[in-house]
């Protein structure tokens, strides 16, 4: 049974939350602290997003931008006056970015166990707000459509401001595989949408199972990398909590590591980010098939 599967200890996931913690909060500073590329966004992806994208992004604080760690592109179309979720949203740049594409009658909500991640996100919700949406804030001052919340996302039910049934759609930008139960956070994820809605996330995922060791390490734990679900492992969780037919819309290239003690402890793994949808949709089938219809994502 892969150890990615299994629950952890209650005192294995403390202290694993810790670390992830202290490894954002404290010891990375910015991105250009990381020792591989794996929590950085690809130039191939970048080079393919929209232009109104950059353009929100281009407008995001300086200190929120250089605190940014995630592998895709979370910002799926149509998203006016939705209401949208941010699991583990650190700093915010995701949720802000989303704000402006949501607009004035939409909510973003973000969620993070970092205090200090938290902490960046929350100091700048009038920079942002200002900025995307000055008319409206002149006539209001007061008006902001985002709001963060401290949680583990594998503890979404302890947040009493989360309803279930809520939210349209639902992001996360390389957060899953840090968490220590997979399962609970895709479940709570799957009751706080909307019947119709969708998680629309990039992650990391292994092309096997990562052993207990590797699970343990601080530094492979905190890259985003051997907390990375083996992919088949994924498409059974997330069948077993509601989303019958998991999509993939984009894989990464290999990912870099620039550290030698990192790569000696990863040989023989391959890891990779897929951009994937889940859809809460009671009636859809498992097979990609409806009718004899067959539809994939390109």
């Amino acid at each position: 049974v892969s150890h990615t599967l299994k629950h952890m200890s209650s005192a294995n996931q403390g202290n694993t939350n810790e670390s992830v913690q202290d490894y954002y909060g404290n010891e990375l500073k910015t991105t250009k602290d990381l020792k591989t590329d794996v929590c950085t966004t690809s130039c191939a992806a970048s080079s393919k997003m929209p232009r109104y994208v950059k353009s929100a992004i281009s407008k995001c604080h300086d200190e929120v931008l250089e605190k940014y760690y995630g592998c895709g592109i979370v910002a799926p179309v149509c998203l006016k006056g939705k209401r949208v979720l941010d699991l583990g949203c650190g700093a915010g740049r995701d949720v802000y970015v989303l704000a402006k594409l949501v607009g004035e009658e939409g909510l973003v909500v973000g969620v993070d166990m970092t205090d200090n991640m938290l902490d960046v996100a929350r100091k700048h919700v009038d920079f942002h707000m200002d900025k995307f949406f000055p008319e409206k804030r002149a006539a209001d001052p007061n008006f902001s459509n985002v709001r963060f919340y401290t949680g583990k996302i594998e503890e979404l039910d302890q947040i009493a401001a989360l309803e279930k049934g809520f939210f349209d759609v639902i992001v996360s930008n390389c957060v899953i595989n840090l968490c220590t139960d997979k399962t609970a956070a895709l479940q709570h994820a799957y009751d706080l949408l909307r019947v119709g809605g969708e998680m629309y996330f990039s992650d990391v995922y292994a092309d096997r199972r990562c052993p207990k060791a590797l699970l343990e390490d601080r530094v492979l734990y905190g890259e985003c990398i051997s907390g990375a679900l083996y992919w088949n492992d994924f498409l059974q969780i997330s069948k077993n909590v509601g989303f019958r037919d998991p999509r993939v819309l984009g894989k990464s290239s290999p990912f870099k590591i620039f550290n030698e003690e990192i790569i000696e402890k990863v040989k023989g793994y391959k890891f990779s980010s897929f951009l994937a949808r889940l859809w809460k949709h009671p009636e859809i089938e498992y097979t990609q098939e409806d009718y004899g219809h067959v539809v994939t994502s390109n």
